[in-house]
């Protein structure tokens, strides 16, 4: 069975901020530290797919938690559009989660991306495609 690539993205304010980025990284595959939820472009989450991610998490501050204000929010808005965008590139909804939650130690990074590629398995659907669809 093929190890699913799951791209991760979390809140540097929320996610692991009482562990060295260094330390995470090894740790973790396909994880990028951000500086909020919010300011990710959705160019981001399209490039990880035609760079061959099978799912792209987001990780950000809880609700009424953000550093950056209404960042999380912001990004729950930009997700349900990119959502419908990219199913317009066959690119079922499911490949993309957005989890508004906290974890300083970041020790549930790796067990979000877990659940992540369970989801992922079960779609049993063809590979992930970034040509359009007529």
């Amino acid at each position: 069975m093929k190890k699913l690539k799951i791209v991760c993205f979390s809140c540097k304010f929320s996610w692991g901020y009482l562990t060295d980025d260094t330390l995470l990284a090894a740790d973790i595959k396909n994880w990028v530290p951000i500086i909020c939820a919010g300011k990710i472009d959705p160019e981001y989450v399209v490039e990880a797919f035609t760079r061959g991610a099978d799912g792209v998490l987001i990780l950000g501050c809880p609700e009424g938690d953000c550093h950056y204000q209404d960042g999380n929010l912001e990004a729950r808005k930009r997700l349900a559009i990119l959502r419908q965008a990219l199913l317009t590139h066959g690119i079922r909804p499911e490949r993309v989660k957005l989890v508004l939650s906290r974890n300083p130690d970041g020790k549930d990074i790796p067990v979000y991306i877990s659940e992540m590629a369970k989801t992922i398995s079960s779609l049993n659907q063809e590979p992930v495609s970034t040509e359009r669809t007529s």
